[in-house]
């Protein structure tokens, strides 16, 4: 559809030329005409009414040919120049930092009018990407200042004070959980980093996806067990080609969730089934479930909802889960309800 309303253009530029051009060259003709046939340029001959007459004809055709060719001019001028410098005018402002700009669309060109409508996309997407790139490093730094902070305090003060063997425990626990937060906070912003730099899944491989789960289950097996969580499993024989070790990352974060939200002796429910060309997995949990404005929000970087042990985590596994199914063409649903569980249902295709 664009190359008409091109062709279109060229053909308006074309004939508001072919006007001017045809207007000048008149005049030039008839000039020759009178001078020739009429004796137009001879001094005695300027007394003659006719002669008179001639020249006001000229005169006359001359300002109507450059009157036609301001208004065409005019015309064009409202038609590119006008928008063109407002364009060029935020186009500025974007060159200063300033992504909150955006330019009229209330063009009559319609090829005009469609760049000025992705100059705004653009200028969108690039604020959003600058907001989400200083929430990033707000973020990080808060939650990187936190367990530094602790561990330098515990540390200054069991090399300080003399404390009993028991206090040196308690800090000395304190400090190990707090950097091993910041490993974990390190390795998950290297792999999402990592993973966002991927447009495509490397060292695909075929194997089966209920072994992979249940020996996820087994890695977090101390966490379900410290809770006597009830295991419901309904695993089916399926396999896909793909990551290995990438879809693993994707039980333990989303498993990881369900056991941590639930309460002591209750039950989570897996299954694994084909659905077409796809393989579902279902993980349900009767644990604190979440509002819908934490559920629309779950993918964020860094983003940690409100409840039980809400702040325990550093709001990054979801974000990567979600990169990796998208990797995968693959997709996530999750439902959940304040107080009443949540379910996450992943498709991964074949």
């Amino acid at each position: 559809m664009r190359r008409p309303r091109i062709r279109t253009l060229k053909v308006r530029l074309i004939i508001s030329i072919f006007v001017i051009i045809t207007s000048v060259y008149a005049l030039v003709a008839m000039m020759v005409f009178l001078a020739h046939y009429g004796g137009l340029f001879k001094p005695e001959n300027l007394y003659y009414a006719g002669t008179w007459s001639a020249l006001l004809l000229i005169i006359t055709f001359f300002l109507a040919s450059v009157i036609i060719g301001l208004l065409v001019f005019y015309r064009f001028s409202g038609l590119f120049l006008d928008p063109m410098k407002e364009l060029a005018a935020a186009l500025k402002e974007v060159e200063k930092g300033n992504y909150n700009v955006e330019v009229s669309t209330d063009v009559q060109n319609r090829e005009l009018r469609s760049v000025m409508k992705r100059f705004n996309r653009m200028a969108k997407e690039i604020s959003s990407v600058e907001m989400l790139k200083k929430d990033f490093i707000s973020y990080f730094s808060h939650e990187f200042k936190t367990p530094i902070t602790s561990i330098h305090g515990f540390s200054k003060q069991m090399k300080e004070q003399p404390l009993d063997s028991e206090k040196q425990i308690e800090y000395a626990d304190i400090i190990y959980t707090e950097s091993e937060r910041l490993i974990n906070m390190s390795s998950n912003v290297l792999m999402l980093t990592k993973l966002e730099h991927q447009t495509k899944l490397v060292d695909k491989k075929a194997f089966q996806v209920d072994e992979q789960i249940r020996r996820s289950l087994l890695v977090l097996e101390k966490k379900w067990t410290a809770k006597h969580l009830e295991l419901d499993l309904d695993l089916d024989e399926v396999s896909i080609e793909s990551s290995e070790e990438l879809i693993t990352q994707i039980w333990l974060n989303v498993i990881g969730n369900a056991i941590h939200y639930s309460n002591d002796g209750d039950k989570i429910s897996i299954t694994a089934k084909y659905d077409g060309d796809f393989v579902k997995v279902r993980i349900c949990d009767m644990g604190s479930g979440m509002p819908d404005k934490v559920r629309e929000r779950i993918f964020e970087k860094f983003y940690r909802g409100e409840g039980n042990g809400a702040k325990s985590g550093n709001g990054l596994g979801m974000s990567i889960v979600k990169r990796i199914i998208d990797l995968c063409e693959g997709k996530i649903i999750i439902k959940s309800q304040k107080g009443k569980g949540t379910t996450v249902v992943v498709y991964l295709p074949k």
